[in-house]
């Protein structure tokens, strides 16, 4: 059987298409990208933009081939199950079933055990250069722009002795292993005995095997001190993504996050007095119901003292289960114009940190070939363009030469 996975949104929901397609390939069906007997498409609902796309993808699925099988997995099949009824694709499962998706499908000729958790999921590879490993799932912060809590499970862990065999797995064809979770931060809390994040960090630090390690986003409330001095060790990514979501704390408080603007700026102290050049990128909202030029203005100004080398600028996009689903919102031509700023001051701050870099030696991963380059991330996760010619997945050291007008960044290999 010819089957195609099509995964949207975020690294926690690309690592759990990657372990669909396994199980289907360990029982000889091919995963292709073209015409397909089977579609599985593994939605994302984290705004009204991922709502869209992921009703696009079922909707494209079926035009392709009428005659095939449509299974709709993810966040949005969590609580949208009617609208996606009506488009008549033969299989829903919810996101807490998923790990049981390749046994609702294939039925009593699956060899997979059901299971009640997500650690049913295992990777062996992964299509991309920098391998994600899940290590966490569910949040239970419910902040008040937010659906997830209400769509994945309560927050459960990984056992490490599974995440270290697997980034073993891994290491073998990937120079860079990402730590990936719905909320990191909460790992280890539900185990017997209590884990933490640091801990893990330190242990999967310690593997010969180990190329590079990235963690993906963290809540800043709850890094601790032994995580941020695990930033300065020679294969720890020098790269935190914070969820910052505002810097301004009427805001804060009126989306339900547990940290002020005080903490936010404390804890980025700790991590540049750790190591200085240390990458912040960071996820800013506008729009939320109450912003106004103020407290928009006093983010702005938050910004400037960070300087995150790169922001993930998102609209408010109201949601079933929040507080703020539809009522009091910002008109569009106010948002438009305050993202314009943002996104100005946001290329501002990338440029300004690439400066740091130029003439200087980082170490990046071959990822893609672009417009005759070679691109990739370095370590604190600078885009690089690459003319030289090496090996696709392959770590270089380079320099950095060049930044132009649109930010990009050129490089040159190093003997």
């Amino acid at each position: 059987m010819k089957v195609q996975v099509k995964t949207l949104g975020c690294k926690v929901n690309q690592y759990e298409g990657q372990a669909i397609k396994e199980q289907f390939t360990s029982l000889g069906h091919t995963i292709t990208g073209k015409k397909a007997d089977l579609y599985i498409i593994n939605t994302c609902t984290v705004t009204k933009t991922a709502d869209k796309k992921s009703r696009k993808n079922i909707l494209q699925a079926k035009k392709e081939n009428p005659k095939a099988k449509i299974a709709v997995c993810g966040c949005l099949a969590e609580l949208n199950k009617g609208y996606i009824k009506k488009t008549g694709v033969d299989y829903i499962i919810t996101q807490k079933n998923k790990q049981n998706l390749i046994n609702i499908i294939l039925g009593d000729s699956s060899p997979y055990p059901l299971s009640k958790t997500p650690w049913k999921f295992k990777i062996n590879n992964y299509p991309h250069k920098r391998a994600f490993v899940k290590i966490e799932d569910g949040c239970d912060n419910f902040c008040s722009f937010c659906k997830i809590p209400y769509l994945r499970p309560k927050p459960t862990s990984r056992k490490k002795e599974e995440i270290i065999d697997e980034i073993k797995r891994l290491s073998l064809n990937h120079h860079e292993i990402v730590l990936s979770g719905v909320n990191l931060n909460l790992y280890g809390k539900d185990l017997k005995p209590k884990n933490s994040l640091s801990n893990l960090t330190e242990d999967i630090l310690n593997l010969n095997c180990l190329g590079r390690l990235r963690i993906s986003s963290l809540q800043p409330l709850l890094i601790d001190n032994k995580l941020i001095s695990l930033i300065s060790h020679p294969k720890m990514c020098p790269h935190l993504h914070l969820s910052f979501q505002y810097g301004q704390n009427s805001i804060l408080k009126a989306m339900n996050k547990k940290e002020t603007v005080e903490l936010y700026l404390e804890r980025v102290e700790a991590i540049k007095k750790t190591y200085p050049k240390t990458a912040i990128s960071c996820d800013i909202i506008i729009g939320f119901p109450g912003e106004t030029e103020k407290t928009f203005q006093a983010t702005i100004d938050f910004l400037k003292k960070v300087k995150p080398m790169r922001i993930h600028i998102f609209t408010f996009s109201p949601r079933e289960k929040t507080p703020f689903a539809a009522n009091n919102l910002i008109d569009k031509n106010t948002i438009k114009k305050r993202y314009v700023i943002l996104n100005k001051l946001a290329k501002k701050f990338s440029f300004d940190y690439a400066r740091l870099f130029l003439n200087q030696e980082l170490t990046m991963i071959a990822e893609e070939k672009k417009n005759r380059y070679i691109t990739g991330y370095t370590q604190n996760y600078i885009k690089v363009n690459l003319k030289d010619k090496i090996k696709d997945g392959s770590l270089a050291r380079v320099k950095i030469t060049k930044i132009d007008k649109n930010n990009r960044v050129f490089a040159q290999l190093t003997t």
